[in-house]
């Protein structure tokens, strides 16, 4: 159910508005200006009714700061108010209230109007749902949930440029399962699908908060570790690749042993962009394969 906090230090206004509102929302109240902001960080109201005229701070001073704090300023505040001008109506629209209604209220055109603004507040609330979920999609692999490899590089690009300007140095890894495509063939591409969903969550046991992972594609990933010398990263890619070889994947009809290759190196100031680096753990990540498997190869 949504909330309503209805801001007033009439407490007969309250029992008013509670009475007319209590079928739409949940109502909470207060009864200073003080009061009411307070209690619109905290609780985080989808509408909020706000008297003009309070001891203390006014309706107008609750507004502005209301909208001068992130966490309230998208919070729809309608004006209630016993001064029936439109010079006053004038200004609260101006400074970001989204409706007016003045006392004695009409109990009809009261509910219409709360109406229309917590539908208001649903639509813009399941807009903003949806395109979290949208950029969400755009921006991750849908069978691991890790980064794709469009935003990896963004945020690879990012950490380039950072480092350039004299920050922390940052390592770069690739991995590569081994003999990927014979699980495949043996045990087919379901399983497939659950040796790299077993990769990615072994995987990140060992890895930071910080620390960017991504599928690059099929059995590849990268990693990307910010403010990290390349010694570190080696140290970090070797303890992945023990505790891989070391946990096999059961199926519950099979237990599959694996293993993977490793490529490591780390940003250079000289780098153009983040793909030369990703160029230089991929070299690395083949001497891995070429020299037997199951290994980590470290390159500056």
């Amino acid at each position: 159910m949504q909330k309503i906090l209805v801001i007033d230090d009439m407490k007969e206004n309250i029992l008013i508005l509670s009475g007319l509102l209590k079928e739409q929302a949940s109502i909470i109240f207060a009864t200073d200006g003080e009061e009411g902001l307070e209690k619109a960080s905290s609780q985080k109201p989808d509408l909020i009714l706000l008297d003009i005229s309070m001891p203390g701070i006014d309706g107008f001073e609750v507004l502005d700061r209301l909208k001068s704090n992130p966490q309230t300023t998208e919070i729809p505040v309608i004006f209630v108010t016993g001064i029936p001008d439109t010079d006053t109506e004038e200004r609260g629209l101006n400074q970001g209230a989204v409706d007016y209604v003045t006392k004695p209220f009409a109990p009809a055109v009261v509910k219409a109007r709360v109406r229309i603004q917590l539908q208001l507040r649903r639509l813009t609330q399941d807009l903003r749902g949806a395109n979290l979920e949208l950029t969400k999609m755009a921006m991750t692999d849908s069978l691991t949930g890790l980064y794709n490899r469009r935003h990896f590089i963004q945020a690879a690009s990012n950490e380039l440029k950072s480092f350039q300007r004299g920050e922390n140095p940052a390592g770069m890894m690739m991995l590569d399962i081994d003999n990927f495509k014979t699980i495949n063939d043996t045990y087919g591409h379901d399983t497939g699908d659950q040796v790299l969903v077993h990769t990615t969550s072994t995987c990140k046991t060992l890895l930071r908060k910080n620390d960017v992972f991504g599928r690059w594609g099929g059995e590849e990933f990268t990693v990307l570790f910010p403010a990290t010398p390349l010694e570190e990263s080696g140290r970090v890619a070797q303890r992945i690749c023990s505790l891989l070889a070391t946990t096999p994947l059961d199926t519950g009809s099979h237990i599959i042993k694996f293993t993977a290759s490793f490529g490591v190196t780390q940003l250079r100031k000289e780098d153009i962009n983040c793909e030369q680096a990703l160029k230089r753990a991929d070299v690395a990540l083949y001497e891995a394969k070429e020299s037997g498997r199951n290994r980590v190869v470290v390159m500056e």
